[in-house]
């Protein structure tokens, strides 16, 4: 009876070994595995597809993840290489990865073991994004050059925010003159500008003693050197190359007089450009993650050099005699 039980134990797992090794051979049969290409580090967006090829290696995937309608999966056949390609591999799919690397660059992060496909390669050109795609509605850009002086020396970056400086020299030669003369002014000004009449019983203090206007006209200057803030808390989308959307990796190194783009509304890009047409424009550069509070710019003349010092003590009379101080 041992010898019996021993018999059919064996007759037993014999069977039960067959049957397995009928479904592997059968599940086997079901499943096809074909060569792919995988990653074998991180690729780095922008990587050019040469600079990657090191990266990438051949390796093995199931058929059934690797061929599907539209699938880009780069692929090169059945791994059997007595195989039908047409049957058990994927000749619809892309193969040439060579080509497909040749003048691209990564779209995007690929992780190491991810699958290559032919759509993560793109030429630089469609790449780079549309600066316009970038502007808020209500918005405009305009560019400016400052000098490197002009420009914080070179150190602006895309996403800095600036104030804008306008620096000219007017003529008031005309516009004495225009003071001067009684009847041009009054024509132009108004009757308000005419020479006043003398007082009754009065026979004034001869030729153009009560011309007020025209006195004070006799002591302004030929020309009037101006500095004024003119434009505050504005954002620099571009510097160069060096965009908001797409920032350079420039860390501190200047970068010369660079064209300087910044965002602004429509009436604020037209003083830009009047500016940047009549006068010399400089850009300061404002604290980052600080809120700004803007101030009311009076503008500075080559008087105002000299008399700070009054300048000052007005300010601290005005804001003493606010706070009741």
């Amino acid at each position: 009876m041992l010898v019996i039980a021993i018999v059919l134990a064996v007759v037993s797992a014999f069977a039960v070994y067959r049957y397995l090794t009928t479904v592997e051979d059968d599940i086997r049969a079901d499943i096809t595995e074909v060569r792919v290409y995988r990653a074998t580090d991180l690729i780095e967006p922008r990587t050019p597809g040469e600079e990657a090829r090191p990266f990438i290696e051949e390796a093995r995937a199931l058929r059934e993840a690797v061929v599907f309608e539209g699938s880009t999966i780069v692929c090169l056949g059945p791994v059997d290489p007595n195989a039908d390609p047409n049957a058990v591999g994927c000749p619809d799919n892309p193969h040439d990865l060579d080509s497909i690397l040749a003048g691209k660059v990564a779209a995007g992060p690929i992780s190491a073991g991810q699958l290559i496909t032919a759509d993560q390669w793109v030429s630089p050109a469609e790449l780079n994004a549309s600066l316009s795609e970038d502007i808020p509605a209500g918005k405009v850009a305009i560019s400016i050059r400052p000098d490197e002086v002009g420009a914080v020396g070179g150190f602006i970056r895309a996403g800095d925010r600036v104030n804008l400086i306008a620096s000219a020299t007017i003529q008031l030669n005309t516009f004495v003159q225009l003071l001067q003369n009684p009847d041009l002014r009054a024509s132009i000004l108004g009757e308000g500008f005419a020479t006043p009449e003398p007082p009754p019983g009065t026979e004034g203090d001869g030729e153009g003693g009560n011309d007020i206007v025209g006195q004070v006209a006799e002591t302004l200057p030929a020309q009037l050197d101006f500095t004024q803030t003119i434009l505050q808390d504005l954002e620099v989308i571009a510097v160069g190359p060096d965009t908001r959307p797409q920032p350079l990796d420039v860390g501190l190194e200047p970068q010369g007089t660079q064209v300087i783009v910044l965002e602004v509304t429509p009436e604020q890009a037209e003083q830009i450009e009047f500016a940047r047409q009549y006068t010399s424009v400089a850009l300061t550069l404002l604290p980052k993650d600080t809120p700004y509070s803007p101030f009311d710019s009076r503008g500075v003349v080559v008087d105002d050099l000299f008399s700070l010092i009054d300048r000052i003590a007005e300010s601290v009379e005005a804001t003493v005699g606010a706070s009741g101080n």
